[in-house]
């Protein structure tokens, strides 16, 4: 899309400018999803929710109809700034459950975000371009030959209304102060339950807030970053550092990925965080990450030792690559992406180690909006350093271009160091301690 708004001037800038977009959801995102956070205390979960699920709708359609660049990053910054539903959804999970059903519900959240990175490269991959991929079907519409990208936004749009509907109607309100409960003296009228207010400063006064907030910044780095720098390794060629996949390889091995994560949630968090307990299953997966950043050059490594060089060219280096080596390299792949996949199973006990900090319930909301907040300021920074990082180490030949990996296992062994500040008992502190 970058290439076709023609705000490049070469090839190499692409990623910088589609970067900028991403980024500026991130931004604009940091800057509101504390208060829809604090907002869902006050008015409740399922307002809130179906807001930004509105607001959705309309920034996507929005976006479909770039054609400019600033249309863009402008549509994107209405994304992000109703871009609240993060945090009001994990509030929701949090005051549904509690200690003996929290570790199968809170995965659910990661499984469904790992079916949409697979249903959503899909339809932006089929569906951008219509004129040119259906030009006898949907792409002969005129609408479609001058706004190339808004069909696949119109589709995601129908999912947004869907939900919408279907949380109108089916979607309980969970907030304790604002749902309804039978009364216990007779009467016939319904009475809502009053809770305490808990003020900002009270949750950021918990030290194991802070210490779980803390060690969650350092993940959101690792996590997004792994997932920048992994299209960039993927597509460097091998002499320089990378695989020489192309990206249509790149996307479906992702997607695979996507499914792999899906299956990890719903069906090994649940016994692991049984077996090794919150906190003791959160190290042991921070652990993870310091090693499948080592991982990275160690499969260039293989790769060097057992595809032929052809440069730059891609079509030589697929055409003239032995397929034994091409199925060592693909098993590689494979189990790394399974190894991230497992270590990304510390997003959904962060989740569970906040709920536990939380002061009260009637705080979720603003205690989550605050965790997204932490989750954006490292979305809205990692892309950029990791991969003005990634392309120094291969143009410098620092290390033998291998300085990006050295800083980012650094930065994960920081991140795994953290997790023994995490506090044993965070369940229900006292507020006023």
């Amino acid at each position: 899309m970058i290439e076709d708004l023609k705000v490049a001037e070469k090839p190499s800038d692409i990623g910088y400018y589609s970067g900028l977009v991403d980024s500026t959801f991130a931004l604009t995102e940091l800057a509101t999803t504390l208060q829809w956070g604090r907002l869902s205390d006050r008015i409740g979960r399922k307002p809130v929710l179906l807001i930004g699920l509105i607001g959705l709708t309309f920034s996507t359609t929005l976006f479909g109809f770039s054609t400019s660049f600033l249309w863009a990053v402008a549509t994107r910054c209405i994304a992000g700034a109703l871009s609240g539903n993060s945090a009001v959804v994990m509030s929701v999970i949090g005051e549904i459950t509690d200690e003996t059903n929290q570790a199968r519900a809170f995965p659910l959240s990661g499984l469904t975000y790992n079916l949409g990175a697979v249903v959503g490269p899909i339809i932006g991959g089929n569906l951008a371009n219509p004129a040119i991929n259906y030009p006898r079907s949907i792409g002969s519409l005129s609408l479609f030959k001058a706004y190339p990208y808004l069909l696949p936004c119109l589709v995601c749009s129908c999912f947004t209304i869907f939900s919408f509907i279907w949380g109108s109607y089916r979607l309980e309100e969970t907030h304790p102060n604002i749902r309804s409960v039978a009364p216990t003296d007779g009467s016939a009228a319904p009475q809502p339950i009053k809770r305490k207010a808990f003020p900002m400063r009270v949750i950021l006064a918990s030290r194991s807030m802070r210490t779980v907030l803390s060690t969650y910044f350092f993940l959101c780095v690792l996590g997004t970053s792994f997932d920048v720098v992994f299209a960039l390794f993927s597509y460097t060629p091998v002499h320089l550092g990378g695989l020489s996949r192309a990206p249509k390889e790149i996307g479906y091995a992702l997607a695979l990925s996507g499914v792999s994560g899906a299956l990890i949630q719903l069906f090994v968090f649940p016994p692991m965080q049984r077996r090794y307990g919150s906190i003791g299953l959160y190290r042991r997966l921070m652990f993870l990450w310091p090693v499948a950043y080592a991982m990275l050059p160690l499969i260039n490594f293989i790769a060097r030792r057992t595809m032929p060089d052809f440069g730059d060219d891609f079509l030589a280096q697929h055409l003239g690559a032995a397929i034994p080596a091409d199925v060592v390299i693909w098993t590689c792949i494979a189990f790394l992406l399974i190894f991230v996949r497992v270590a990304c199973m510390s997003y959904s006990v962060n989740a569970i180690l906040v709920r536990e900090a939380c002061p009260s319930k009637d705080a979720l909301g603003s205690t989550f909006g605050l965790s997204s907040s932490v989750s954006c300021i490292a979305r809205s920074m990692a892309p950029a350093f990791v991969s003005s990082l990634f392309a120094f180490s291969k143009r410098s030949q620092i290390l033998n271009g291998n300085l990006v990996w050295v800083i980012m296992c650094g930065i994960a062994i920081v991140g795994l160091w953290s997790t023994h500040s995490i506090c044993e008992n965070t369940n229900h502190e006292d507020a006023s301690e």
